[in-house]
Formats: structure tokens, sequence, C-alpha cells
């Protein structure tokens, strides 16, 4: 069974007394407030499918770490990098927000920082998804987008009504970009279209302490309570909202809160195993918890588009949102072979032949969005079919 991936966490930054990134499993369990120390101020975290990434303001860095929290760089970028508030990623490298309202910006691997790559912005609360860049700006009342080349900037792309102005973070998704408000204790959000936002979205500080990071994927949305030191947690439509979801997470950081970011669940779960023994193949009835690619195939690695599986076909599937689905086993070269050998001989000297043949199969997904993590579950089928000899 190949081991399971560094999936389904929410991470933050811990600026005091631990200096540290701690990080959860989604479902609230696994706390663990020192998953990355040693830091020296760190204020705000971001990850992708291979990393967790954070700025720290003490030694004016980006750091960069491992999914399982080894091989920690503390100062993969510092060129460019001043008094830095805020955070992201994506495929086109990592995305810092300066004191001074600039944002740097270099590549995945550390390379080509510049610290002005968008002149103007906001100090802190950057998000990213596959095309555009996300900031705070104009006095915290307006949410700027600029492609991720950091060309078409428009500084007020989405508007937030008064009187609660953004505290200090921002997430985006398929359809919002999410933020906290620092006076209504709640958490806001726009459509990724651009326009006016909906301040009241979530009440988050209802039983005290009001938001100050926020992180969504494809299930949740993640918010820190900066009075009480909890994470909050709500569905991805708004309900089963729980202020006090992780009541001793320690995500009560001043003046700048806790800055989060979560990664989609991968986890994969196995229904049932269908037979269809005319044919001799099977269907695996399985779901994923959200949007992704699919791969059934008979190796144990990430799925490679070009592979040939050795005795089954290899099916994909494009999943669009949380959903159940049936993949087919379908047998071919070598597997093919020995059910159809062990038919004819059995037919050789009687009527009726039934066959069997054990394959070992790998369901692979791979979650939407620069952050989800590739996970494989191991399956083995047993095919069956049954042939019946006309009569002469």
């Amino acid at each position: 069974m190949p081991p399971r991936a560094h999936g389904n966490f929410v991470y933050w930054s811990e600026k005091s007394p631990a200096s540290a990134i701690a990080r959860a499993k989604i479902n609230g369990t696994g706390l663990n407030t020192r998953f990355i120390s040693g830091l020296n101020n760190p204020t705000s975290v971001a990850v992708d499918s291979q990393f967790v990434y954070w700025t720290d303001s003490g030694t004016n860095s980006v750091g960069r770490a491992n999914l399982d929290g080894t091989g920690v760089t503390q100062n993969l970028v510092t060129a460019g990098v001043n008094n830095p508030k805020a955070i992201a990623v994506a495929p086109t490298g990592i995305y810092w927000a300066n004191n001074d309202g600039s944002i740097g910006h270099a590549n995945l691997d550390g390379g080509s920082p510049t610290g002005t790559f968008i002149p103007t912005g906001g100090s802190c609360g950057l998000a990213a998804d596959s095309n555009f860049l996300y900031f705070i700006n104009d006095g915290n009342n307006r949410i700027g987008r600029a492609t991720l080349n950091g060309g078409s900037v428009d500084p007020a792309f989405i508007s937030t009504p008064p009187p609660a102005s953004i505290f200090c973070d921002l997430a985006v998704d398929p359809s919002f970009v999410y933020y906290t408000s620092d006076t209504g204790n709640t958490i806001g959000r726009g459509p990724v279209s651009g326009g006016t936002a909906d301040p009241n979205f979530i009440a988050a500080g209802t039983t005290g302490g009001g938001p100050t990071g926020v992180a969504v994927n494809s299930q949740y949305i993640f918010w820190a309570n900066g009075t009480t030191g909890a994470l909050g947690r709500a569905n991805i439509n708004g309900g089963g909202v729980n202020p006090a979801f992780i009541p001793n997470a320690g995500a009560n950081d001043t003046p700048d809160g806790s800055q989060l970011d979560a990664a989609p669940s991968n986890k994969i779960t196995i229904d049932s195993i269908t037979k269809k023994k005319k044919k001799g193949t099977a269907a695996v009835d399985a779901k994923v918890p959200g949007p992704g690619q699919v791969t059934l195939n008979q190796t144990n690695t990430p799925p490679d588009v070009n592979a040939v599986a050795a005795g089954v076909k290899q099916v994909a599937l494009t999943i669009a949102q949380a959903s159940s689905f049936k993949l087919a086993v379908k047998p071919t070269g070598k597997t093919a072979k020995k059910l159809n050998k062990q038919i004819k001989k059995q037919l050789r000297k009687k009527r009726k032949a039934k066959a069997k043949a054990n394959v070992t199969v790998f369901i692979h997904f791979v979650p939407a969005g620069i952050a989800g993590v590739p996970n494989t579950q191991q399956v083995t089928v047993t095919l069956v079919k049954q042939r019946t000899k006309k009569k002469k």
C-alpha cells in the first residue's frame, strides 16, 4: 500500500509565543502548534501540492518546507522582502505583500526575486487562483486584482461595503473571494467576476473574538478568532458555523492575527465492488470529497496520462464536485489472455466454464487547485468470467 499523502490540513501562522507554523486536520484532529518551529516572526502561510511557504517579518524572508515539515529553508527568498504580511502561491511563483504596499514575486524555487512586481497594493492580504492574484487595497476597503504576470491591475475589482473594512487576509475558490471584517465579526465574500461583496456571509465571531485570517477549500471555510485564539469553521455554503471548532489553536496573535491556508481533502472512499461475470469485468463504486481528477490504473505513483496499464484498461474521470462515481475494471493484455485461456480449457471438457483473475489496481485522486495533494488507494479486484457453451 502506498503511503497516504500529506493532504487534508489547515495551516496558520503563530507568531507568539511559539514563532511557528501550526496545522490541524480539516476535521479538527491532529492539532500541532509547533509543526514548523524555530522561526522568528512568521506572519502568513501558503501551501501547494509539495511545500508549505511562509513570510517572516523578523528576518524579512520567505521560507519553505516539505509538506511533512522536513527540509526547512528559512531564507528561501530575502531580496525584495520588506516586513512581509501576506503570501500566496500559484503555478507561476510565490507572491508576498511588503509593508510599503508593494507586492513581490519569485519563482517557486525562490529564484529571480523582485520586491516591486506590482508597485501598489495593500500591505497585507493576498490570494491566488489559476489566473489571477487578489490583494487588499484602498485603505482596506477594496479588493484589487491582477493577472499572475503582474498585468491588468485593477485596484478596485471588488468593493467591500462599509462600515467594516477588511482585516488582513484573503482566500479564493472558483466562485468567490473571501475576507475577514475587522469590526463586523463576519466573513464576507465577493464574486470572482468582480462587483460588490456581501459583508455578512458568515457571522464568525458570535462566541467572542473577531475573525482575522481566513482560508477555504472545496468543503469548508476556516478563520482565526483574534481574541479567543480559536480556529473557526463553516461549511462552504455558510452553514454549520462553529467559531470555536479548534478552541486551543493559539491563533490570536496581534496586531495582524493569524494568516491561514487550507489544502483540500484528498480522501478516497471505496464503497463497493460489483462483478460483471458475463464480460469478466468489474466496477468500483467510490467517492471523493471535492472536485479533481480521478484515475484508475496499475501504477502506484500519481498517474501518467500516457501510461499503459499491463493488465487493465486505464480509466480517467474529471470530477466537478463532491460525488460518487464508478470506475470500470476491464481486463486487457495478460489479464484478458489469462481469463480467456481458462474459459477455453474448461469448455473443451464441459458445457459451463468459470475463470478468475486477481488484479491489483490503484485509484489516484488529485484535488483541484494548486494545494491539491495527490492521493492513491490500492484495491484488489477479483475478475470473474463465466461462459456457457452453446448446444449443438
